[in-house]
């Protein structure tokens, strides 16, 4: 380690830098607990300005030191080893650090309003990196104007946003007679870079889960992120003995969310739209004895090779347009499963009047994230596919269904109930969703009228057999 004064006590001409670190020891960490909210977030963003302010003393400090010899004085081999060496050790960090301050130290109103606290040093550096980039050889009244606006916007913008109105701002100096079109040929420029930047693997852990990573364009990836939280968009709150609680043991968290949403995106690709292969459409089928798919007690298997439970296969049978090919013992299918098995567009449209979305007790999700379940039998015992027989149920409580060995029935009145199973209710007391008529939902005995849950423990995540649509 070279030598350097204590943090406590720099020396030399700045002696108010002691000052500073006094004023922040005097601060105790955890008096911000003790703090009313609305000053627990105020606090948040003066600290912010503070970092900001901070991190532009910082930048002026490290270009100053890497102008003059200080490197050489103490024998470092560069700058950002001294600095990596006079604190934190990271020489690849004091590196990013160095090169911001470079980056910024041509753009004198954009440091002076990061010293100010009025920018973040991601705000400065998108600016700066705007304004070195300036195509057109633009005046320097043009540039000092581009800035100026720049960071009047970044007082109101997010950085996406701030981006974007850069590349606008700029191309009034490129292409002043024509922003539109040269603002259109910037975006194919950086589509096309985006597109060589792409790529893609995917690759088999061997322990039944895959792995893999993905670089996709920016309009792509929106397109991608709006779906999956379409598909991960939250519930209303519901209270911990809710019987719809998710089939983990433990609340998962946001990655096993927008996994759940992700394996959903996927398991309803429209296989009939994708290309033909040798002329065969693009098809998933499922082998399995005929008793296993009826008793649930044996595994199927893709046509891939995966090997998946009775339960999964029932499920997906349901929901997607898979081929289960029905073996009785022999090697050739006792029946191949058609499409026409799935409830046809007029009868989704029937469900979605009288449904309304998923009929699970409790549940708010949309007619749009269901899916059709056979309700009075399964499909694999001979169930038909009709609209005397469809309910609608999110992706979400159809494994829940599956899952737990929750039985379906219709009430007197045509809509859907559903019996918990034993674990859940011993009375096994069929509940239905609120918006079936609340003023007669069925409950526990004495119970007001709209309740539509049994006084139970929460449920976990069982191995019993589902109840297959």
């Amino acid at each position: 380690m070279f030598e350097s004064s204590s943090p406590q006590s720099p020396v030399g001409s700045l002696p108010t830098l002691a000052g500073v670190a006094a004023m922040l020891d005097s601060i105790p960490l955890d008096s911000y607990d003790r703090l009313a909210v609305r000053d627990q977030i105020a606090a948040c963003e003066a600290l912010g300005r503070i970092e900001a302010r901070v991190k532009a003393h910082q930048l002026a400090a490290a270009t100053a030191a890497d102008q003059g010899d200080a490197a050489s004085s103490v024998g470092a081999t560069s700058t950002s080893a001294m600095m990596a060496s006079s604190f934190g050790g990271d020489v690849k960090a004091a590196g990013r650090l160095l090169n911001q301050a470079k980056k910024l130290h041509a753009n004198t109103a954009t440091r002076q309003a990061l010293a100010q606290g009025e920018v973040s040093l991601g705000q400065a550096e998108l600016i700066a990196d705007k304004l070195n980039d300036l195509k057109g050889d633009p005046t320097p009244a043009q540039r000092e104007g581009c800035e100026t606006q720049l960071l009047d916007d970044a007082k109101k913008l997010s950085i996406k946003d701030l981006a974007r109105r850069a590349d606008r701002i700029t191309d009034t100096f490129a292409a002043p007679g024509d922003v539109d079109a040269h603002e259109d040929q910037t975006l194919r420029q950086r589509e096309a870079a985006a597109l060589k930047k792409s790529y893609f693997w995917m690759a088999d852990r061997k322990d039944g889960t895959f792995k893999g990573e993905f670089v996709i364009p920016e309009a792509q990836g929106e397109m991608l992120k709006n779906c999956l939280e379409a598909l991960n968009a939250p519930q209303v709150k519901k209270p911990d003995d809710d019987p719809a609680l998710a089939i983990l043991d433990d609340k998962p968290t946001y990655g096993q969310q927008m996994a759940v949403a992700f394996m959903t995106l996927i398991e309803h690709l429209p296989g009939n739209s994708l290309p033909d292969v040798a002329g065969v459409g693009v098809t998933v089928t499922v082998n399995i004895d005929l008793k296993s798919l009826i008793d649930g007690l044996k595994a199927g298997t893709l046509s891939t090779g995966c090997r998946i439970s009775a339960v999964e296969a029932r499920r997906m049978a349901c929901e997607q347009a898979i081929m289960p090919m029905v073996f009785n013992g022999r090697p050739l299918p006792l029946d191949c499963g058609r499409e026409q098995r799935l409830f046809n567009r007029a009868q989704r449209r029937g469900a979605e009047r009288r449904d309304r979305g998923c009929t699970f007790p409790g549940c708010e999700r949309p007619p749009a994230w269901c899916v059709g379940h056979h309700a009075r039998k399964r499909w694999a015992e001979g169930g038909t596919t009709t609209l005397d027989d469809i309910v609608l149920i999110c992706a979400h409580h159809h494994r829940v269904v599956h899952a737990q060995d929750w039985d379906v029935h219709f009430a007197d009145d045509g809509y859907p109930e559903y019996v918990p199973p034993a674990t859940i209710d011993p009375h096994r007391r069929p509940l239905r969703n609120a918006r079936f008529r609340a003023d007669t939902a069925t409950g526990p005995p004495g119970a007001s009228p709209g309740a539509t849950s049994p006084s139970a423990a929460s449920p976990t995540a069982t191995s019993s057999t589902s109840n297959a649509a």
